[in-house]
């Protein structure tokens, strides 16, 4: 009765965790697994800062097409009405002499003619277009080129951001995983052990303290279990908010964990998101300094005008005309001396900007190096104390058996086993999030560099 209640009490924490997440209790193959690549694909496509970025190269190319609309003719419709307080006439007083005989013209020399009633309504049509910028028009096209070139450097950087996020969910599912799995196994060796010794006590060969010690180890392994299955939970919800997918559709992954081949080819950052975007961005403010000089030179326009109702003294004027015009600004108020000092600061500010990112990136990328280094090194290590670990263990329970040492040593050596397993797939992720920092600080992470 004994051993029934000990190894019910054995399987608690994995039955609590399985009904926790809502899913059988499976082995890692047992899962439909949905791979790295498939999940990064999702997050990338909902990802917001990715939107963001996308919203803003639609925006430069906004800018342009309304750069390249100041070419088109604006065209302008001006009906008016006009009300005078009296008539406009003109009067011819009468002459001394009569300019002609009788028989021609008998009529009054004193003329009164009214030339422009007080009403008056008149349409126009007017255009005008512009021909010659002064070479500003297409630099600042060039300007805008250059920093829709900028943005979409910079959603470089998103995506890795993404890859990098995606990558170390998923790597922490499969700690759990793979550690669920551990203590599976050490729970089925505390179930063994618990066998015996229940059998030792009744024998005599054993006492009730040293189950209990068996028991307090089956209480941490429980405590562990619990633990485990937070985690999850947190990794699951941190993939669901990631990649817009149900937990439900998540909780079946029990992915693999396997150390990254570690990059050391790429020594430079010339390569990174930043760099090329500030290179960018610094064209971007040459362009626009070049673009001041057309201050100093002259535009060219057309111009024309067309009369669609002329009513009186309208008439007087054509019923349409065109031309062209140079308009030459000889004295702005030093504006454009202003404008281009001003972009001269800005194209010094990038290039500052340019050569402290450029340092720092180094800098990351020496740190990443080393922190690769120093966890494969670490990996290692982890791989030998577990081995270690694992021949004590072998050692530890076929001593135990032949009497040659107490429980508590045998519950050591189980102890130091689980600690050496849990640290080694700890080094194994360590690892893999070392190796995707050294990529990312190099700019070259893709999705295949986190298979």
């Amino acid at each position: 009765m004994k051993c029934s209640t000990t190894s019910l009490f054995l399987l608690a924490p994995l039955l609590i965790s399985a009904v926790a997440l809502g899913q059988p209790v499976l082995p890692p193959s047992a899962g439909v697994e949905l791979s790295r690549a498939a999940l990064i694909e999702q997050a990338l496509t909902r990802s917001y800062a990715l939107a963001n970025n996308q919203a803003e190269q639609t925006k430069v190319k906004i800018e342009q097409q309304s750069l390249r609309n100041q070419y088109l003719p604006e065209v302008t419709f001006n009906p008016t009405f006009t009300h005078l307080d009296r008539d406009i006439s003109i009067t011819i007083p009468r002459l001394p002499y009569q300019p002609l005989p009788k028989e021609m013209y008998s009529g009054p020399y004193d003329l009164s003619q009214v030339i422009q009633r007080r009403n008056i309504g008149r349409a126009t049509v007017s255009a005008n277009m512009l021909l010659f910028s002064g070479t500003k028009i297409p630099t600042l096209n060039k300007a805008l080129t250059a920093k829709g070139k900028a943005i979409l450097a910079m959603a470089d950087k998103e995506r890795m951001a993404v890859i990098r996020d995606v990558a170390q969910a998923y790597d922490q599912l499969a700690l759990v995983a793979k550690s669920e799995h551990v203590l599976t196994e050490a729970d089925a060796r505390l179930l063994a052990q618990t066998t015996f010794i229940n059998r030792a006590v009744k024998e005599g060969l054993a006492t009730p303290y040293d189950r209990s010690k068996v028991e307090l180890a089956a209480q941490d392994l429980r405590a562990k279990h619990v633990e485990l299955a937070g985690k999850r939970q947190l990794a699951l919800a941190r993939l669901t908010q990631l990649t817009g997918l149900p937990a439900g559709q998540l909780a079946n992954i029990y992915p693999e964990l396997t150390p990254l081949i570690a990059d050391t080819l790429a020594t430079d950052v010339d390569n990174r998101p930043e760099i090329r975007s500030l290179t960018f961005t610094e064209q971007a403010a040459s362009y626009k300094q070049k673009a001041t000089l057309a201050g100093y030179l002259p535009q060219a326009y057309a111009f024309g005008k067309n009369e669609l109702r002329r009513q009186d003294l309208s008439a007087i004027e054509p019923f349409w005309y065109v031309g062209v015009g140079i308009r030459w600004t000889l004295f702005d108020k030093l504006a454009a001396r202003s404008e281009r000092r001003t972009a001269q600061q800005d194209v010094l500010m990038v290039q500052n900007s340019l050569n402290q990112t450029r340092e720092l990136l180094t800098l990351n990328l020496a740190k990443a190096r080393t922190e690769m280094a120093t966890a494969n090194q670490l990996l290692v290590v982890a791989q030998q104390r577990t081995t270690l670990a694992r021949r004590a263990l072998d050692i530890a329970s076929k001593q135990y058996e032949q009497g040659l040492i107490r429980i508590t040593e045998r519950l050591e050596a189980e102890s130091d086993f689980q600690k050496a397993e849990l640290d080694y797939l700890q080094a194994i992720v360590n690892q893999r999030t070392t190796a995707i920092v050294q990529r990312e600080a190099t700019g070259d992470l893709v999705v295949a560099d986190v298979q």
